[in-house]
């Protein structure tokens, strides 16, 4: 069947085109990427020519026909751009009933998908996809899987830089773009049982990992639908009094300025980005971390917590160099997609992260790599 498989990716940047290599490094899909750039404006040998088709999909109206026919005879769609397109993409995948992935944090396609009135059931649709929200969310609901009563749900994830230079303890692995997003708005929890927001940066903590001493601390996004799940949840009794919180891990002093910066300053945000551009220096020696610890009791009354730990590092793999975060982020969507393509998801409808076992994914090609040791 492999080579029936017909994949689309949109976007060929970091995370794309890691998608990209990935694929063609440990399949033998076929595998195409669409990208709103001239082809020669795309970083050097970062996608062969002849798998590349360039569409901008700012400008749907315009290049509709071109989106369509791209799309028409494909498999499934993967999505890497901004969640800016997340709308355009998919609805053009609902048009022509093809299976859609992505790795958005935002809620917006989910209030596309609630809005819209269709008599026929949704194609597969899965976003959410990668590491958080993604597979931390697997792992968390695995912790929990046989406890009858649940106390507490903390999902912890950092993408770090293996050594700061600086007194923001922190260097770019992604878009300043993203981080700042991430450090703004609302996030999604569950405190008591009851679903709530509340802003970025708060609930600060300490925490110790290998010995080491981290800070987390609220950041938008980080659990997709998993919030919402939770404090809708039936029987209600098993999460009655549950807390659920996603924070990022960063390193001892990231936050006291970011939030000095933020929320004393009140730079706009337009603003910030564009210091962290000119004065925070790159790095491709990163690290990830996932955390995620989970309480609750037994079907004796027995406490107990359970606990997923693990790093992950840059990898060089055929010649080609991953980071920490492009690995593990293009890893978690593509073990949604080979369940997908072996027929452990279900063929049609709204999928979300909290259904996937994760036995079923640490068994995938892709998802191997978060298997605990």
């Amino acid at each position: 069947m492999s080579d029936q498989v017909k994949i689309a990716i949109f976007g060929a940047g970091a995370i794309g085109s890691a998608v990209y290599d990935l694929l063609r490094d440990r399949t033998t899909y076929s595998v195409t990427v669409a990208d709103m750039r001239d082809y020669k404006d795309l970083h050097p040998k970062a996608i062969a020519e002849e798998h590349y088709q360039q569409i901008d999909t700012r400008h749907p109206g315009t290049n509709n026909n071109m989106l369509k026919m791209f799309i028409a005879d494909k498999t499934l769609v993967i999505n890497a751009l901004p969640y800016t397109e997340n709308v355009v993409i998919y609805s053009a995948c609902l048009e022509h009933n093809i299976p859609y992935f992505d790795f958005s944090e935002d809620a917006e396609l989910n209030d596309f998908i609630h809005n819209i009135d269709l008599n026929k059931p949704l194609p597969f649709t899965m976003p959410h996809c990668g590491l958080a929200p993604g597979m931390s969310t697997v792992i968390a609901n695995h912790l929990m899987h046989d406890m009858e009563k649940v106390d507490y749900i903390k999902i912890r994830v950092g993408s770090l830089s293996q050594d700061s230079t600086n007194k923001l303890k922190y260097h770019l692995m992604w878009s300043p773009d993203g981080l700042i997003n991430e450090y703004s708005g609302d996030c999604e929890i569950v405190r008591n049982g009851s679903y709530y927001k509340v802003p970025t940066l708060t609930g600060y903590e300490e925490l110790m990992i290998d010995g080491n001493t981290y800070e987390a601390f609220n950041t938008s996004g980080g659990l997709g639908s998993f919030a919402k799940t939770i404090s809708n949840s039936h029987p209600y009794e098993r999460f009655e009094n549950v807390d659920l919180n996603y924070k990022t891990i960063r390193y001892k002093g990231h936050h006291n300025l970011i939030d000095f910066l933020m929320n004393d300053l009140r730079i706009p945000k337009n603003e910030l980005i564009d210091i962290i551009k000119r004065g925070v220096s790159t790095t491709r020696r990163d690290l990830v971390i996932i955390y995620v610890v989970v309480g609750g009791w037994d079907e004796n009354g027995n406490h107990k917590e359970r606990c997923y730990k693990k790093f992950f590092y840059p990898i060089r793999e055929n010649g080609r160099y991953y980071t920490a975060i492009e690995l593990t982020t293009a890893s978690g969507l593509l073990t949604m997609v080979e369940l997908f393509l072996k027929g452990k998801l279900k063929p049609k409808g709204y999928y979300k992260q909290e259904d996937v076992s994760l036995n079923d994914a640490i068994e995938t090609t892709f998802g191997s790599m978060f298997i605990m040791k």
